[in-house]
C-alpha cells in the first residue's frame, strides 16, 4: 500500500486513560505503556450488588465524575463538590468475581466508605447498590488473574502467537483515534443540521494528528521512541450507545447521533465505527508523550 501521508507529521495530539471504567477522563502529558495499556487505565470498576459491571450504558451520570490521579490516591471528584479518594496501593481482601462482556475477571472490594459515596452520589440514578473493585491483578502478581484477549481473532487474522491482556476495559488494551477522522463526523453531523461532538464520546487512549480522515484504518503498526514501542492496530473499534453521552454533564444528548452518522462514513458503510483497537508488541515500560511523532508500517 501507498504511504498516503509523511509519517513525520504523524503525530500524538492528546493522551487519555480512565483510572474507573465509565468514570471521566485523565488527560496525560505523557504516560508509561504496558501490555495492558496506559499506566492506570481501567484498573477500577464500579458493579452493583449482585457484582454485575456497571457503566455510561446504564448509568449515564458516571460520566459527570471527575477523576484525578495524585500522588497516592485517586480522587473522585461529584458534580456538587463532593470528593471521595481511594489509595493507590491496591487492597487487601478477598477476591470477587465479576465479569466484563461475559468475560469472567476477578476484583477486590475498595471497601464501605467508597461504596457509600458511590451510593449516595448515585441515589437519584440508582436503586440497586454500588462497590468499587480494583483489578485483581494489581494486588496479587498471578498470571491466571489476567485478562486474556482477541487470541481468537488473532488466529483468524494469521498470528497465533500475538497475545494480549487488559484490565477492566471492554476489550482491548488501547484505542487510538484521529483527529482528522472526528473533524468529518462533525462536519456529517452539521450537514444533518445536529451538534458537533467531542473527541472525549469516544473516550480514545491515543489521539493522532496528521492523517487523513479515517486512514487510520490501514495502518498496521505504529512506532514510537525510535520504535522501540510497537502498537499494532488490530480491530476497527464498533461504537455503543455510550457515544450519545455527554461527557461532562453525564447526559444522553441525543437518541441516535454520533452512531447514525457514523455508519454512514468511513470504511464500514452501516455499521457504527470510530477509531481502532491496538496492542503493545514490543516495548513494554515504554513511555509515549503529547507531542511525539509516530513512525507508520502500512497494511499489505
Amino acid at each position: 500500500m501507498t504511504n498516503p501521508t509523511p509519517t513525520a507529521q504523524v503525530r500524538v495530539a492528546a493522551l487519555y486513560c480512565y483510572p474507573v471504567k465509565g468514570l471521566g477522563a485523565v488527560a496525560l502529558p505523557h504516560s508509561v505503556v504496558g501490555g495492558e495499556g496506559l499506566a492506570w487505565d481501567r484498573r477500577w470498576m464500579v458493579v452493583d450488588s449482585a457484582g454485575r459491571f456497571v457503566t455510561q450504558r446504564q448509568l449515564p451520570a458516571m460520566a459527570a465524575i471527575q477523576v484525578s490521579l495524585e500522588r497516592y490516591q485517586l480522587c473522585l471528584r461529584a458534580p456538587d463538590g463532593r470528593r471521595c479518594y481511594v489509595p493507590l496501593t491496591p487492597p487487601q481482601g478477598e477476591r470477587v468475581a465479576t465479569q466484563v462482556h461475559g468475560n469472567p475477571c476477578y476484583g477486590i472490594d475498595e471497601g464501605d466508605a467508597v461504596a457509600a459515596w458511590l451510593e449516595s452520589v448515585f441515589r437519584e440514578h440508582w436503586r440497586h447498590g454500588l462497590r468499587l473493585l480494583r483489578f485483581a491483578h494489581d494486588a496479587v502478581n498471578d498470571a491466571a488473574l489476567l485478562r486474556r484477549v482477541g487470541e481468537q481473532r488473532f488466529a483468524r487474522m494469521g498470528y497465533p502467537d500475538r497475545q494480549a491482556s487488559t484490565g477492566f476495559a471492554d476489550g482491548y488494551p488501547l484505542l487510538i483515534a484521529s483527529r482528522a477522522s472526528l473533524t468529518a463526523v462533525n462536519q456529517a453531523l452539521v450537514a444533518n443540521r445536529e451538534s458537533c461532538v467531542e473527541m472525549s464520546r469516544f473516550r480514545p487512549n491515543l489521539v493522532l494528528e496528521g492523517l487523513p480522515a479515517f486512514i487510520e484504518h490501514d495502518i498496521d503498526t505504529l512506532g514510537f521512541n525510535n520504535d522501540a514501542l510497537s502498537l499494532w492496530l488490530c480491530k476497527p473499534c464498533e461504537r455503543c450507545p455510550v457515544t450519545r453521552v455527554d461527557q461532562t454533564s453525564g447526559e444522553v444528548v441525543h437518541a441516535s447521533e454520533p452512531l447514525g452518522v457514523l455508519k454512514q462514513l468511513g470504511r464500514f458503510p452501516g455499521t457504527a465505527i470510530f477509531g481502532v483497537n491496538a496492542i503493545v508488541l514490543a516495548g513494554q515500560g515504554q513511555r509515549v508523550s503529547v507531542g511525539d511523532s509516530a513512525t507508520i508500517t502500512w497494511q499489505t
